[in-house]
Formats: C-alpha cells, structure tokens, sequence
C-alpha cells in the first residue's frame, strides 16, 4: 500500500515544473520518515479527489458546440377517408388526431435531422488539460506549504513555552534557594547575636526587638519566653513610687527669662531668632537627635485629634501642629498599634488636652505626663481624678518616668534597647525640654534609657519620662523636620502630639510671682 502511494507520487512530482520539484524536494529532505508520508498522503488524497471533480463534469469541447434536437411533435395531420374514396375539399373536414405510433398503415412523422457536431481538435482539448492540470498542482503545493508552515509554527510554539517554562524553573529555584540562604544566614546572624559569647551584645539585641511593635518574632525565633522575659528583667527601667513634687519648679522664672532675652541685645547662638526657643544637636555613640529648649512652659500644650475610632486614622506630626498654629513639636503618648500597623486613630492611657479629659476613667490609674495650669510638668501613676484635681491641663501616657523630683531612675543593664525615642523634661527654671533621638539608621541606631536620662540631666531637667518612641519619633520646627520617624511610610499618624504655640499664646495660668 505505501509502494502503490510512493508511485502515485512521484508520478505527480514528475508532473511538476522542475523548480517546484526541487522546492518540494528540499522541504522534505529534512523531514521524519512519519512527516515525509503525511506530505505523500495529503498529495495524492488531494491528486485523486481533483480528477473524481474533472471526470464529474460536463464534458465541454473546446470551439464546439452541440446544436439543440428539435423538438418532437407527437401529432401528425390526417384527412379522413371514406370508403367511396371521395374527397373533401372542405378544409374544416380536416381532422388531428393523435398519432398512434409507428403502425405499417399510418403514415410516419420524420425525426428532425441532427447536425453532426464537430469535434475539438486534441491539442485545444489537451491545452485546457494542461491548464487544468496546472492549477490543481498549484492548490496542492499551496495545501502542502500551509501545511508545512502549520507545522513549523506549532513546533515553534511548543519550543517557546517549553523555553520559558524552564527559564521560570530556573528563576523560581534561583530566587527559592537565595531566599533558604538568606534565611539560613539570618537564623545562623540571630543564634550568634542571641546565644554567642557576647552577653552584652544579646541585651542590647533582646530589648531593642522587644520593645518595638513588630520586632518580638525575631527573638521568640530564638529564645523561649522565659529566657526572654530573663534579659527584659536585667535591662529594664524601675517605676518611681512618688510623682513631682510641684512646689520645687518655678515656672514664672522661665518666664520672665523668656521676656529678657527677647529684649536683650546680645544674640543667644541656641536662640538666634530670638523666639525664646533654643535648638540642640545631642549625640552619642549610637546614636543623634535635636533637643528643644522652649523658655516659656505656657507655650507647650497637647494637641490631639477630634475623633478617637478603632479603624480611623490619626494626622501627622506637622498636621496636628499647623491644627493648633504651632511652630514646632514632637509626637506624643501612646496609641493603638497592632503588630506597627496602627493608622494613629485610638490612644491609649490617659489624654488630657486644654483642661479637658478626652481618653481614660476618672478612677483608673495612668502613668501621667504632662503640664498643669501652673505651667509646672507633672510626672508619675496617677487616677485620671487625681490629675484633673492638681490641675492637669495637658497631658498623655507612655512611660517610663526618667527623672521624679531631681532623683533619676534606677535601672538594671542599660534600662533598655537601641530604638528611637522621644521625652519631654523640665528645667527648675520653668524651662521645658523636648528630646527626640533618631533611630534604626545606619547613622543612628538608637538610644538606650540610660541614654535619655544622661541627657535630660545634663541638660538640667528635674522632671522627665519617656515618651511614644519607636516609628513615631519625630520633630518639626519653623516648617522643618528637624527628626524624621524611622517609619518606612512617608509620615506616621498619631492621635496626640506636643504641641508648641507662639510667643504670646501660650495655655495655663501661671501663678503670680
């Protein structure tokens, strides 16, 4: 059967012009023995069904033509005769009838004569062949091209994506096993930080994750809960049981200091502007931040958002700034932050802003930051009640209390980790101190408890606590960011913030001196 398809076709290649013969022939040269005999197949299918469509037609001679038979009357005219053999003249005797057919006693009618046609002559007939002949061979070539190209086309798709299947194999191997390596590393970077030779290095570590509000996974990686809750307990800050004692700050000094210098000659190079605000770069080994010594306690309020909601968000330092037409500030208490998340829209503790109390219960104790009418910083656990008594205008929760009453605070360790921070601290003059350390950057990496307590007592504070630290950590001046959060969004919302108004606009009711 294969012997019989291979004649047919080479007996219809023969038939081809020669450059379509060799074309057949190269494109098949590099096909499979399978390939080879579907072209073979298609070719001669195709042979024998064009020459069952000629045979079908109407055989048509070229230059002739069939002239058309006549057509057959089947009557014939007859006159009627009697057996006296008398004519009848009359024409309206005649009579048509029927012809009865050919019977030997009636007379025929003739069958019209047929021309004879001429046949073609057999180079004409053999030239519209070849024509023909021609245009199957062409549609054959072009059903095989098409074919072919089909083929080619599906092959080369197939080729495509089997190619980027294996690119993206190969890239998702590459990324996955970057990735387990990464991991491995960072895993092999914890255990050494965690459970090295280095017991310093693992108090620093512990802390600084513990204490920030995602960070905590990183060391329960590591260590068990008990061996945490061990190195918080060695590096810790320890409560005060006393709060401040209001009677040791005179705020009416800072005050009057504040008129002085506004009308002084000599330029204060902390104050040069002359706004009774002066500016302090403060560094250590770990870290750098901007101290704010602002004169005029009465200046330095809280300012907060309208509407506390669990699932709506808080404005950002420089927005709760320009709410109040303040020049400057820093973030304030704490807040709602589920896993360092938090949109800023719900404090927590105690919030007391322009003598009003708008976060906390009247019989719940807080850890109380803030300032009262007298303009003297209050700092200690305290019941809402009990604030609101000593006269509270302005104040948030956080903690710890660094400094009570010029005595600073005990702490084990370093009192903590290397994180950005934020504090707010009194002078005996009056003078408000607000402290915002920079943190989680390679320039900076933080500040330690102990370091927030060095600085508040050489900057002379007798009054301090800590503030929101963290992502939050921030400060604005005269439209500038002086301290930016470490926060990986552009600003963090908060709902509270210290705010500082202009000279001549300041809260409270400071006592007459």
């Amino acid at each position: 059967m294969e012997s019989e398809k291979l004649s047919k076709f080479h007996k219809i290649v023969d038939e081809l012009a020669p450059e379509k013969r060799e074309q057949l022939y190269a494109r098949m040269k590099g096909m499979s023995k399978e390939e080879a005999m579907k072209v073979v197949d298609r070719m001669v299918t195709i042979s024998e069904q064009r020459k069952i469509e000629i045979t079908a037609r109407p055989k048509v001679l070229a230059g002739g033509a069939r002239e058309a038979a006549p057509v057959r009357t089947d009557y014939e005219v007859r006159t009627p005769r009697t057996w006296t053999e008398k004519k009848i003249p009359d024409d309206r005797k005649i009579e048509i009838v029927k012809n009865p057919g050919n019977k030997s006693n009636r007379p025929q009618v003739s069958k019209p004569v047929q021309r004879p046609v001429k046949k073609a002559e057999p180079a004409v007939a053999r030239a519209g062949r070849e024509q023909v002949a021609k245009k199957i061979e062409q549609r054959q070539i072009e059903a095989i091209e098409a074919e072919l190209k089909k083929q080619k086309n599906k092959e080369l798709a197939g080729r495509a994506v089997k190619f980027t299947f294996v690119c993206l194999g190969r890239l998702m191997a590459t990324v996955l096993a970057t990735l387990v390596i990464v991991l491995a590393g960072f895993y092999t970077f914890l255990g050494i930080i965690m459970k090295g030779p280095s017991p310093h290095l693992r108090d620093q570590f512990v802390p600084s994750v513990m204490e920030s509000s995602a960070g905590g996974v990183l060391a329960r990686w590591i260590l068990s809960d008990e061996e945490i809750e061990a190195i918080m307990d060695s590096n810790k800050t320890h409560e005060f049981d006393e709060i401040t004692d209001i009677t040791l700050v005179n705020a009416m000094a800072a005050e009057q200091k504040s008129k002085m210098n506004a009308g002084a000659a000599a330029v204060n190079e902390f104050d040069p502007d002359g706004d009774g605000i002066e500016v302090h770069d403060v560094s250590g080994p770990m870290y750098h931040g901007k101290m704010l010594v602002i004169y005029d306690p009465s200046r330095v309020m809280v300012g907060t958002i309208d509407n506390y909601n669990h699932s709506g968000a808080g404005l950002t330092l420089k927005q709760l700034i320009d709410k109040y037409d303040g020049v400057g500030g820093i973030n304030g208490g704490q807040y709602e932050d589920t896993n360092g998340m938090g949109i800023g829209g719900w404090p927590e503790g105690i919030v007391i802003s322009e003598g009003e109390l708008r976060m906390g219960s009247l019989g719940t104790e807080y850890e109380v930051y803030g300032l009262t009418k007298d303009n003297v910083l209050v700092v200690g656990r305290m019941t809402a009640q009990h604030a609101l008594d000593i006269g509270v205008r302005d104040a948030v929760s956080f903690g710890p209390t660094l400094i009570v009453n010029g005595v600073a605070a005990n702490y084990s360790g370093s009192g903590g980790g290397l994180n950005p921070r934020s504090a707010i601290g009194q002078r005996e003059d009056g003078a408000i101190l607000l402290l915002v350390i920079e943190g989680r950057k390679t320039s900076s990496m933080g500040a330690t408890m102990a370091d927030l307590i060095d600085v508040m007592l050489e900057y002379g504070a007798i009054n301090a606590a800590n503030l929101d630290g963290g992502m939050s950590s921030a400060m604005w001046y005269n439209d500038e960011e002086l301290v930016s959060s470490s926060s990986i969004r552009v600003s963090r919302q908060m709902p509270t913030a210290f705010v500082i108004l202009p000279e001549g606009t300041g809260s409270g009711e400071p006592a007459e001196g």
